[in-house]
């Protein structure tokens, strides 16, 4: 063997000694084959509530440690337009409130027939419906916002479809009210500059929109009448009664009584099981870095899993319970 060669051969085994070298040390990271990568859509809400960042992360924690498959975090018109989109096979993953995908698995109002191919996969966090006014308005309870200019939400959104059922519930239809169909950020800088009295907003709290307008304007909550509830209640069984406490927003120095839904991320029913296996156990075991993007995320855990989950699991999601031992 003459000297070049051997120069070849050292440099070739220095090449494959610094490969496995640095192969050690990506330990953290998931694996990479040639296999063909699936590509998958998240469809979350608009950027100024909780769905948005918190499906990032969900989309970020997937593409890294998930092998053979990236999902994209979409910014849309949430729970209602997500359901329809689903329905449509044009995205692979939702968030959604829990009573408005049943309300689409079932094909109530707004949905014009039962929505079928949908699966859960979690339950995440309580999103609570939050009635945004100034502070000067002197208004004080749902019943107040009679003849009112009201933000009801963004158009097909799970926060306009539940804002309707509870002013409903009173006795206010849209016909008694000034309804403004916007979005989240939209809503409240409406609120800014006094175009309209009051600013639904569905999200988990604190809202990065409510924060927003609580920096520099004086706002209170409304508080949502039990009457109001107990009368959706019976109907929604997966709307619960929630307490907003005092501080959450600045100025806002006092609970108040609202309502809330759970959030879920739901799957195309005919996504791969495995694939839909490997996800779920990717989320629940990277969860830190989704509890780290949005103070909700602390409420996403593996015991609150099935805790309001309200469509039938997917069955790669219900092999990891089962292996967890949270179902049989």
């Amino acid at each position: 063997m003459d000297r070049r060669q051997k120069i070849i051969i050292g440099m070739l085994c220095l090449f494959f000694l610094g490969g496995f070298i640095f192969a050690g040390g990506k330990t953290e990271q998931k694996t990479t084959t040639s296999a063909p990568v699936q590509k998958l859509s998240l469809a979350t809400g608009g950027t100024a509530g909780t769905y948005y960042p918190i499906g990032a992360a969900i989309a970020n924690v997937i593409t890294k440690y998930v092998e053979g498959v990236e999902v994209t975090a979409e910014s849309t018109g949430a729970s209602v337009a997500n359901l329809k989109m689903i329905a449509d096979k044009k995205v692979d993953l939702i968030l959604s409130a829990a009573n408005t995908a049943l309300g689409g698995y079932l094909g109530e109002a707004p949905f014009d027939k039962p929505i079928k191919n949908i699966r859960g996969i979690t339950a995440l966090y309580p999103e609570t419906f939050q009635f945004v006014v100034l502070k000067a308005s002197g208004l004080k309870t749902l019943s107040d916002l009679k003849g009112k200019r009201v933000v009801v939400g963004a158009p097909g959104s799970g926060t306009e479809r539940t804002a309707k059922l509870l002013l409903e519930a009173l006795g206010i239809t849209y016909n008694d009210i000034k309804p403004q169909f916007l979005s989240f950020a939209e809503g409240v800088t409406a609120l800014k500059d006094r175009l309209v009295d009051c600013a639904i907003v569905g999200a988990g709290i604190p809202t990065s929109a409510v924060v927003d307008v609580a920096a520099s304007l004086e706002i209170n909550l409304l508080n949502v009448e039990q009457e109001a509830f107990q009368k959706v209640a019976k109907d929604s069984p997966y709307l619960m009664q929630v307490r907003i406490p005092s501080g959450t927003y600045k100025g806002v120095d006092q609970d108040v009584i609202s309502v809330a839904s759970p959030a879920l991320l739901v799957v195309r029913e005919d996504l791969d099981t495995n694939i839909v296996y490997k996800i779920t156990a990717g989320i629940f075991a990277h969860l830190q870095e989704i509890q780290a993007s949005h103070a909700q995320g602390k409420n996403i855990t593996l015991e609150n899993a099935l805790k309001g989950m309200s469509l039938p699991l997917h069955p790669g999601a219900e092999k990891f319970y089962k292996e967890k031992g949270l179902i049989k």
